[in-house]
């Protein structure tokens, strides 16, 4: 797998993902290894913030009301087991009584507990993703010691052998050998620093500062999921020199009917482009490329277990369809759970706002549908 070095952001991710032996490369930044992981590493300069994307290949754009179409996508998904990997994701339960998007913008994302001793940048990760959480919708996720101590430690392992390409061929693996070496995948290391939960993924940045590196996440595709998810609720963050990572557990059990998005309803603000050459893996390309406009997440539980979306919506009020890119777990290539993104084939215009409808039917049978309205900067 090759290290891009280009002008702009870094992101990379890691995942475990469901087993299953096989090698992807599209672009050269994805790889699934036999014992179930799928890492990717993929760079792209260091510093400014950026507006999404992940592993690229071809795309389906779609207009109007309509049955979801195929692209392909990569991403962030739970461990479903095979060798090697964590345990399962526990199943969903049937949704009961319809279903509406989540829009709690009071704050009220539960009691969000704050650890001591923490260090300058994770007390900015803590606080920037339970503030998006609970503006969300999103219950609130815990900042584990333990998986402070894993990041930690991987960053400390990439800022010790930035020098040596092989070291750092792969940023989420470690090499046997290298300075600093715990372990080659991330939720060894998770387990290896104590964490006795289910490790799910691995988010990295290349900033060392916790407030750049969560706007770079939380403005990108496969990066925003597991911050946002509401099924995702253990996380630690570390830094070193230009290192940021954030490693993730399932944690708490959340409703298994609750649906959230990202942008909120109402939210103004949203930025009108999204960079997707920047994220490693690189997301669907719109057909006339980069940038798209910005990403919009629906997260449902359940996309893997009967939950069907029927109709998705992309337009300004009042006007228009637009059409976007339609990204669900079962696009090609795709690692992605609990969660569909639609993004705009165009950047979208600024001081405008704009509409998204999403409906089907959930898992237990109920209804999905979901109105969003969001305002650009």
């Amino acid at each position: 797998m090759k290290l891009r070095r280009a002008t702009g952001i870094w992101l990379s991710l890691g995942l475990a993902a469901a087993c299953g032996s096989s090698s992807k490369s599209p672009g050269g930044d994805f790889t699934e290894t036999p014992d179930g992981d799928i890492n990717s590493g993929s760079s792209s300069g260091g510093g400014s913030t950026p507006e999404g994307g992940t592993p690229g290949g071809p795309s389906d754009a779609t207009t109007g009301s309509t049955t979801p179409t195929t692209g392909v996508e990569g991403g962030t998904t739970y461990a479903e087991g095979g060798a090697g990997a964590p345990d399962a994701k526990p199943e969903a339960a049937p949704a009961t009584g319809p279903q509406e998007a989540g829009t709690i913008l009071d704050g009220n994302g539960g009691t969000c507990p704050t650890p001591s001793g923490l260090t300058a940048n994770q007390t900015e990760a803590l606080t920037i993703v339970n503030q998006t959480r609970a503006a969300i919708g999103s219950p609130c996720a815990t900042m584990v010691a333990t998986l402070n101590t894993s990041a930690t430690d991987h960053c400390n392992y990439y800022a010790a052998n930035l020098s040596s390409s092989t070291c750092i061929a792969d940023a989420h693996v470690e090499v046997s050998g290298c300075t600093d070496y715990v372990a080659a995948q991330f939720y060894t290391r998770e387990t290896d620093a104590g964490y006795t939960g289910s490790p799910s993924a691995e988010d990295m940045a290349f900033d060392d500062d916790g407030t750049a590196a969560l706007g770079q996440w939380i403005n990108s595709v496969w990066h925003r999921t597991p911050i946002l998810s509401p099924w995702t609720r253990d996380y630690g963050y570390g830094s070193a020199t230009m290192c940021d990572t954030m490693d993730f557990g399932v944690g708490a059990t959340a409703p298994s009917d609750l649906i959230v998005t990202y942008p909120y309803d109402g939210q103004t603000g949203v930025p009108t482009s999204f960079a997707g050459n920047e994220e490693g893996p690189a997301p669907p390309m719109p057909p006339n490329g980069w940038p798209s406009g910005y990403p919009v997440h629906v997260f449902i539980q359940g996309m893997n277990l009967g939950t069907t979306i029927t109709t998705h919506e992309f337009s300004v009020v009042g006007g228009a369809q637009l059409a976007h890119q339609w990204v669900t777990p079962e696009t090609p290539n795709a690692v992605l759970e609990d969660a569909v993104v639609l993004y705009g084939n165009e950047p979208l215009t600024a001081n405008t706002t704009y509409l998204v409808h999403v409906a089907g039917t959930g898992a237990g049978g109920a209804a999905v549908d979901v109105n969003i309205t969001f305002t650009t900067e």
